[in-house]
């Protein structure tokens, strides 16, 4: 996707109501052929492509395929199955939604449950940064009694699932994962 300079950045109102403006087009389109005429005219043929293997993999994940048969069917690399690991983890409420209407047939698993669970084990060792926040939460709460516990657990539900925080980190970590 195309990036853009800190020179022309918008506001949060203007933003929200571009992608406000968007979500609506989406809404007002009545078949798949009207589909498929807007996104042949918002869309170049390598974004509709790379926004197409992000639900794919999302769907893969979701089915419980490793990083490595996912990387192998769709031709693409671990950071970009990470990252929408990480949005499924920490919200993915989306991709879940689409998954779930758009149910098709999709490859079975090559490989148990034991080694994507090992597979996402060696990710994590070999990228931690990209986990970080994960790991610090998994600290505290393995240092914490059951009544500090309890407050964690409360203060989850009530966390908004795309927090101001949430976003910047999120920020940081793709800046992070462009500079590689």
């Amino acid at each position: 996707m195309a990036k853009f300079s800190k020179h022309f950045k918008l506001s949060s109102k203007e933003q929200e109501e571009l992608l406000t403006d968007l979500c609506e087009a989406f809404l007002s389109l009545r078949n798949p052929s009207e589909a498929v005429q807007f996104l042949t005219d918002l869309l170049s043929r390598q974004e509709a492509i790379m926004l197409a293997k992000r639900i794919k993999i999302a769907k893969f994940l979701i089915k419980g395929m490793t990083y490595d048969e996912i990387r192998r069917m769709l031709k693409v690399g671990h950071g970009t199955i990470s990252r929408v690991g990480v949005w499924l983890l920490n919200s993915g409420k989306g991709y879940r939604l689409i998954a779930k209407r758009t149910k098709k047939e999709t490859p079975k698993p090559l490989g148990s449950f034991d080694y994507a669970m090992k597979d996402w084990r060696a990710f994590r060792r070999q990228f931690p940064s990209m986990f970080w926040p994960q790991l610090l939460m998994e600290e505290v709460i393995k240092s914490a009694n059951n009544r500090q516990k309890q407050r964690i657990r409360n203060a989850l539900k009530k966390m908004d699932q795309k927090s101001s925080l949430y976003r910047k980190i999120d920020e940081i970590l793709k800046d992070e994962i462009l500079k590689k």
